[in-house]
């Protein structure tokens, strides 16, 4: 499987969003699979958070996985000290 640099895949959702270009275009154009890119888009969302801060879809799910490994070590502290 081919790896793209997050430049790249920034500039290609860039692309989409605000030129309004094609999934398809913009494949054919770059040589890069539609689902990939339509993947691209759909990472790239943003979701607002109760702070106000924007965060990409793909950020908040990195989160989301940190805490939970976190409340998994807290768990275990807290049953070593028992």
């Amino acid at each position: 499987m081919k790896r793209y640099q997050d430049d790249f895949k920034a500039s290609i959702v860039k692309m989409h969003r605000e030129e309004k270009r094609s999934i398809r275009s913009l494949s054919e154009e770059y040589g890069v699979s539609p689902a990939a890119i339509h993947n691209w888009v759909k990472g790239a969302k943003s979701v607002e958070l109760e702070d106000g801060t924007e965060v990409t879809s793909k950020e908040f799910k990195q989160l989301q996985k940190e805490n939970q490994r976190l409340k998994e070590e807290l768990e275990i502290l807290k049953a070593a000290a028992v």
